[in-house]
Formats: structure tokens, C-alpha cells, sequence
């Protein structure tokens, strides 16, 4: 695939021989994975992970003395690679995505369905590894300070660092105008372009907390240099109305914080 500069490491955790061949066979048909290992129980898989460090997992839930689930909790969020749940069993799909798993395959699976999942496990380390990029960049253009070292990493006249394509896009925050959430990521409108960018909208909130940008809406925040007019709707509820004609919803939930940035009660 484009844009992957090495081979990515994938880990196979299955207590039964036969599917574990499966699942080898499958991976070796992809030039862009190199199989790491192969574990046939929980207790092996926690070791294999913080000795191998694979980018992929490829996990069974039901397997005795330590299930999938725990192998995630006992492995820990700093260290979990990309995790596909392989199983027979359909009822533990929900669970799966709550324990952050990005794919929930259910045996048996079709050739076809596998790669697909290995597709976008592959497109989603490649992101990772572009917002790792993207992190040292903003870093450096910030004084040096490495991410998740300042409370404040993007700061009033700062940069953010948005991965768009092949491309690195540096924006300044006083470029944007407001923020959206957009499932896992955030929708970022400067003037007439949106970027979409990996983050939550709670992430960011804290990180553009200083640079003049409060949350009016669950998933809203907007730059108050925009903000050009708020209108009253009903109950207590607001619209903002940006400098560009954009009106944003401000909730009730919400509207202290705006108060409290204006200095004043709407």
C-alpha cells in the first residue's frame, strides 16, 4: 500500500492450531505484514506484545485461563497495537469496540472479509504513524516541547499539525474559525476549506483552551474572534453568528462557558 515505509509486525493470539494457520496463510499473502509471532494463549500474548512491540494484533476472545479482553487490559492503552478480534462468538461484538478494538472479525470469515479488515488496520497505523510525524513537527514549530509535555501544546498564535493525504498541513489557530466532532475525529473549518483531522473534540478543546476557542455545543468549539453576533432563539438557547454568516447552535449546557470567556451574561 502507499505510504507504508516498513513492513508492519502482526501478532496471532489463538488457542486453536487450525485457526492460527488460517490466519498465517491469509497474512502471508500481504507484502506490507511480516508475521512476529504466534501465541496460543492470553498469558503468552501480554509477554509477545511488550517484547515483539507489533503494530497488529490478530486476537481471539474465548481462550482459557486469560480471555482477549483481559490480554487488552493486562498489555495496557501505551503499548496496545491496532487489535482485530477474531472469534466464533457474535455476542461480544459490542464489548470488542468498547475495549478499543478496531475490527470485530467473526468466524468463518471470507477471504474477502479479512482483507478488508487487514486494509484499514493497515491505513490506520499509517495514520498513526502520520500523527507521530505530525507531533514532532508542531514540537519543534512550538520551542522543542514534545507532545503531552505542556498542558497548553497548541497556544494563542501556535500551529496545528493536520495530516491531509500524503501531506502535513500546518494551520495556524487563529486560521480556524470553528471545530466539529466528527466520530472519532474533528472537522476543522477555516474559511471555506475543512480539514479532517484524529482527534476528539474534548482533546482538542483542552489543547486550544488558551487560544481564545470555548466549547458552546457537545460538539462545538468555536474561535470568539469569529463570533460576530448571538441571537436568542428560545429556552435559553443562543445562536452564534460568525463573522462569515455560519450560525452555530450555543445549548443551554454550554453557555456558562461562553459567559464566562465574554465576561458577561447573555
Amino acid at each position: 500500500m502507499e505510504g507504508i515505509v516498513s513492513k508492519l509486525r502482526a501478532l496471532i493470539v489463538d488457542d486453536e492450531a487450525p485457526a492460527r494457520l488460517r490466519l498465517r496463510e491469509l497474512l502471508s499473502r500481504n507484502s506490507n505484514i511480516v508475521l512476529a509471532g504466534e501465541c496460543a494463549c492470553g498469558v503468552d500474548a501480554v509477554a509477545a506484545v511488550r517484547d515483539l512491540k507489533p503494530e497488529l494484533l490478530f486476537l481471539d476472545i474465548q481462550m482459557p485461563v486469560m480471555d482477549g479482553f483481559r490480554v487488552l487490559k493486562e498489555i495496557g492503552s501505551d503499548q496496545l497495537p491496532v487489535t482485530i478480534f477474531v472469534t466464533a462468538y457474535d455476542r461480544y461484538a459490542l464489548a470488542a469496540f468498547e475495549a478499543h478494538a478496531l475490527d470485530y472479525l467473526l468466524k468463518p470469515f471470507s477471504d474477502e472479509r479479512f482483507s478488508k479488515a487487514v486494509a484499514r488496520a493497515i491505513a490506520h497505523v499509517e495514520m498513526q504513524r502520520g500523527s507521530e510525524v505530525a507531533g514532532r513537527i508542531v514540537a519543534m514549530l512550538n520551542g522543542g516541547i514534545p507532545p503531552g509535555q505542556n498542558s497548553s501544546p497548541v497556544h494563542e498564535g501556535g500551529r496545528l499539525a493536520v495530516k491531509v493525504g500524503g501531506r502535513v498541513v500546518i494551520l495556524k489557530t487563529a486560521e480556524i474559525d470553528w471545530v466539529e466532532a466528527a466520530g472519532v475525529y474533528v472537522e476543522l473549518h477555516t474559511g471555506k476549506k475543512v480539514y479532517l483531522h484524529r482527534a476528539s473534540l474534548t482533546e482538542l478543546e483542552a489543547q486550544l483552551s488558551s487560544a481564545r476557542f470555548v466549547r458552546i455545543h457537545r460538539s462545538t468549539l468555536v474561535n470568539l474572534e469569529r463570533i460576530r453576533e448571538l441571537s436568542p432563539v428560545t429556552h435559553g438557547e443562543f445562536r452564534a453568528i460568525l463573522t462569515d454568516g455560519t450560525e452555530l447552535k450555543v445549548s443551554r449546557g454550554y453557555r456558562h462557558r461562553l459567559e464566562e470567556q465574554l465576561g458577561q451574561s447573555l
